[in-house]
């Protein structure tokens, strides 16, 4: 019973009150099966949060377009890029699976596509005006 009210406790323990011999605070079976239902529903929460996570990693580890062949890749410097003389970069378009400068060389537009994976050179478009 509490000091102020004389009504019974309802607290984390109860008191064995058929022993003779001293009361003793037992574990109150209500709070016990209260915390036993939020562990084991934290414990599902973080194996299932685990495996999003591992799941989600791996999906972006092997979602790469296939790689190409050495010999379909111009033979060039990893990081390094040719570009003609003269030739003025106009903007970069970002991009999961390629990265495409924009050169204006005189009056021609010139697409340069990189892996951004590697940093290899994957193609060249030349756009001319008619």
């Amino acid at each position: 019973m509490t000091q102020d009210t004389q009504n019974p406790a309802d607290g984390e323990t109860a008191i064995d009150r058929d022993a003779d011999s001293g009361a003793t605070p037992t574990a109150n079976p209500r709070y016990v099966r209260v915390m036993l239902s939020v562990v084991i529903g934290l414990g599902v929460l973080l194996v299932v949060g685990t495996a999003i996570v591992v799941g989600t990693i791996i999906k972006r580890a092997s979602s790469g377009a296939p790689v190409m062949a050495a010999s379909e890749v111009a033979p060039v410097i990893p990081g390094q890029v040719s570009i003609p003389a003269g030739a003025v970069l106009q903007s970069v378009e970002n991009g999961d699976t390629r990265i495409v400068l924009h050169l204006k060389d005189g009056d021609e537009i010139l697409l340069i596509m990189l892996d951004p994976r590697h940093g290899f050179e994957t193609g060249r478009v030349r756009l001319v005006s008619e």
